[in-house]
């Protein structure tokens, strides 16, 4: 079988009658958290660089740059929005990506989307054509493509937003075929850049890279043809040598659905997912006892040796850096008894009395598969308080409620839209595939700028 050939025929013949309610459903709550959560990111000062840079260098006005007052170039467009839904890594997860699928595919969808007047019921389409493409790319390719140092937002996240594009721009197979090789080449991400401002920038790159790779093939620019499993060419580089295995995973496409068996799992905390268990068990100690942290003499964390990769910072000094560190947000969830975009603020990182907590808070990564946690704060009186979570709150099997996420999506998208905007807001997003143009759901987006 020829896997890009299998691709290229899922992306150009999956239809809106083929895809079942329910993951239509699916990708209706994930466009309405990456709205909330990209509304936030504009705030942050990653998001804020590169509107000023996307500003200055200037573009034709065809997409709106979010909490701003201005548009540019679809794909400059991408740039910035693309960072603004990573900037708080805050976003949307999936296990078989071992990365964040809809900060993957909507930075682009939108931007390209909004230029071309789209409506909703299209992007929902091209988004679960995206999230298929994604998926199956990255269970043939991890762990190696994370083992060996790539995040993979970057190679994955260009390679299903052009998927995704090509199946808006109703591009034929032949310009399919050329876009995902052009995208191939293009793509990159590495992890060594969490913890800083560089990591939600690969999100803005692969978005706005993957337009101009859909872009450049309907105009006839030519690459390999076979550039994804070719010697050389896009899965051997990311880490995975066996062809067999890509063949595999893109033999059901559009049989069975990845969205339906892996699916999103969605961030109460605004941190990294490794961190999220532990957050919880924490705060079940602190609201069921009475701490006072002073004396507190070692909190012990046993956790899965699987998430020591991701939680790179044990002393941050930065914001950015916190949210990759164990020790940090567990110290700060037992002073503060909560977990939010307020705890990651520089006089918190650098508070004196987290930063003394801190070095109390002492890792035990076990070799297991599992991604329990069990957390015990041991008192200087001798007494100890232990919890144990199974599965954090929000990840696959420990679901959040429509409830939870809109007032996830409240507390995000205040920082843009004023209380009678959200109501309305939130009401297109619970019928999005009723939207008649894309470009009049966004703009409410960019009445202002957002200042930072």
């Amino acid at each position: 079988m020829n896997p890009t050939k299998r691709i290229i025929d899922f992306i150009t013949g999956h239809n809106y009658n083929d895809t079942p309610l329910e993951i239509l459903e699916k990708a209706k709550t994930s466009i309405m958290d990456y709205t909330g959560v990209t509304l936030a990111g504009t705030m942050d000062r990653s998001s804020a660089i590169v509107r000023k840079t996307v500003r200055e260098i200037g573009g034709v006005p065809q997409s709106g740059v979010w909490g701003s007052d201005f548009k540019t170039s679809a794909v400059l467009a991408a740039l910035a929005n693309g960072t603004a839904a990573h900037a708080l890594d805050y976003d949307d997860t999936n296990p078989a990506m071992m990365a964040h699928p809809s900060i993957q595919l909507l930075p682009a969808l939108f931007s390209l989307g909004e230029y071309r007047h789209t409506k909703g019921e299209d992007i929902l389409l091209a988004y679960v054509v995206g999230f298929e493409v994604g998926a199956r790319l990255g269970r043939a390719l991890n762990p190696g493509l994370v083992a060996n140092g790539w995040f993979p937002v970057g190679p994955l996240g260009i390679m299903m937003q052009t998927a995704a594009n090509s199946h808006l721009m109703g591009l034929n197979q032949d310009q399919v075929k050329m876009a995902l090789g052009i995208a191939a080449s293009m793509a990159s991400g590495l992890r060594c850049n969490s913890g800083t401002m560089a990591k939600p920038l690969i999100a803005g790159t692969a978005a706005s890279n993957s337009i101009l790779a859909v872009s450049l093939a309907a105009e006839g620019m030519t690459a390999n043809q076979n550039a994804l499993e070719n010697q050389f060419g896009f899965v051997e580089n990311f880490g995975c040598k066996d062809k067999t295995r890509l063949e595999t995973q893109v033999e059901s496409l559009g049989e069975s659905f990845e969205i339906l068996n892996t699916g999103m799992s969605y961030k109460l905390y605004p941190c990294c997912a490794g961190t999220h268990a532990s957050i919880d068990c924490t705060l079940d100690i602190v609201t069921s006892h009475s701490i006072n942290p002073d004396d507190i003499e070692e909190i012990n964390v046993s956790v899965s040796s699987g998430i020591k990769f991701l939680l790179i910072h044990p002393r941050p000094k930065t914001g950015a850096e916190a949210k990759f560190s164990l020790e940090y947000c567990v110290a700060r969830a037992i002073l503060d008894g909560r977990i939010g975009l307020e705890q990651f603020t520089p006089d918190k990182i650098t508070d004196p009395s987290v930063q003394s907590l801190i070095k109390k808070v002492k890792p035990d990564y076990q070799d297991r598969h599992s991604l329990a946690v069990e957390i015990a704060v041991k008192m200087r009186d001798g007494t100890s308080f232990s919890s144990q979570v199974e599965k954090a709150r929000g990840m696959l099997g420990s679901s959040l409620t429509r409830e939870d996420l809109e007032q996830k999506f409240r507390r995000c998208a205040g920082s843009v839209l004023p209380d009678e905007e959200m109501d309305s807001t939130l009401e297109r997003l619970r019928y999005f595939e009723r939207v008649d143009d894309i470009a009049e759901f966004v703009a409410p987006f960019m009445k202002t700028e957002t200042r930072s």
